[in-house]
């Protein structure tokens, strides 16, 4: 199911040219031109480096090189290509290794999600059925600690222990709506999009609602949704996907040039620098505990910030209202410490940085844009039950205000 990009045509070199008068002003204005293009865009970690390294910028360092030079260059498209082959040379069953290890809370996603695609006839019976028995299996052992990390062992080298190998943290299905590329991504019309470039050069953030077209919006939430490319359990009760892990497609690289396009004065001269999505846990498991994906520190190294809301709000099982905060930072730098600082004391990261400047309600097709001097934290509820209520949020980061 997986297309390899196929090789890009070979540039021929051009032929000797006599040297006339016209032909070396031709020379000079294209070595000019090449001169520029190699200049670092804004933003970018060639044109700003710094020291210090925070969770972005060691997530950035993580990508291959030869991605990570093509995301500099603003070459989102072959950047995606290169990730997305890097992706599916590890992820794909049957390559490398298996990973036997995993948390109950994990387990009881990926068990929940495969009985989903079986029911949509996306994967077989017996992988199901071998997912929803490890869970049960395990689960009377580790209920008291879903975020404990546990191996799966098997007690013979047998069909399940071979299945479980080809499919557990692998790429068993990813969705074909991320290969799609659509025509028009951005809704919003450029002179409201105007209008919020304005707000937040003078605030240091937007709310932009109704941001991408009906088509777009369906595909992207069906590709987030309908992946299984959530590997990470994070202590924030939330599974994550990265860029370099899964995210990358060309979906995504159209969504990014679109608002690449559509905010020049804003993102325009910015290369993505990183890309997650945090899936919320809505089971039992949970508790009724409110969960908060990692913004802070995933946004803190990002000349601007992107979170996107895909999942209709009917899934929140509370209000919308008070749904995100946005804080100013308190010397403008990444608030690891002092946020850890809080978390010792009891308090949140929102609660050791004073009055918010902007309290934003939860709204599907909504994006919150916000710039290196703010910090954001989820501050809304939690999700009602069923596969299909599991709140997702997707980060997008531009530019850097440091690098690794």
């Amino acid at each position: 199911p997986f297309a390899r990009a196929g090789t890009p045509p070979r540039l021929h070199a051009a032929q000797s040219m006599p040297r006339s008068p016209y032909t070396r002003l031709l020379l000079c204005l294209v070595s000019l031109a090449l001169l520029a293009e190699t200049r670092p865009p804004p933003g970018s970690c060639a044109a700003k480096r710094a020291s210090g390294e925070g969770a972005a910028g060691r997530a950035w360092s993580g990508i291959e090189l030869e991605c990570r030079t093509k995301l500099e260059a603003n070459r989102t498209v072959a950047a995606m290509r290169c990730l997305e082959g890097h992706f599916l040379e590890a992820r794909e069953p049957g390559r490398r290794a298996g990973d036997f290890f995993t948390t109950l809370r994990k387990l009881r996603h990926d068990a929940e999600m495969i009985t989903w695609l079986e029911q949509e006839g996306k994967v077989k019976t017996e992988v199901k059925k071998l997912y929803r028995g490890i869970y049960h299996a395990a689960r009377p052992k580790h209920m008291h600690q879903p975020d404990k990390v546990f191996e799966v062992n098997f007690q013979e080298q047998n069909d399940d222990r071979s299945l479980w190998q080809k499919a557990h943290n692998k790429a068993i299905y990813i969705d074909p709506v991320g290969k799609e590329v659509p025509k028009k991504t951005i809704r919003a019309k450029p002179v409201v999009l105007q209008t919020f470039e304005e707000s937040f050069a003078s605030s240091g953030y937007a709310v932009i609602d109704k941001l991408l077209t009906d088509g777009t919006l369906k595909k992207l939430l069906q590709f987030l949704q309908a992946s299984t490319f959530y590997f990470y359990p994070r202590k924030d009760r939330h599974l994550m996907a990265l860029l370099e892990d899964g995210l990358a497609s060309p979906l995504l690289a159209q969504l990014v040039d679109g608002l690449r396009l559509s905010l020049p004065a804003l993102l325009g001269p910015l290369p993505l620098t990183g890309a997650r999505a945090w899936k919320a846990d809505n089971s039992p498991l949970n508790d009724g505990v409110v969960q908060a994906p990692e913004l802070t520190n995933s946004s803190a190294d990002a000349a601007v910030s992107v979170l996107l809301w895909t999942v209709p709000a009917s899934a929140l099982n509370g209000t919308a209202a008070h749904a995100l905060e946005l804080r100013r930072r308190r010397d403008g730098t990444d608030d690891e410490g002092s946020c850890a600082a809080a978390g010792a004391e009891g308090r949140s990261c929102a609660e050791a940085s004073g009055e918010p400047a902007a309290i934003v309600k939860y709204l599907a097709n909504r994006a919150v844009l916000w710039g290196p001097g703010l910090t954001a934290e989820w501050t809304g509820p939690g999700w009602q039950s069923g596969f299909l209520q599991r709140g997702v949020h997707l980060l997008l980061t531009f530019g850097w205000t440091r690098c690794p």
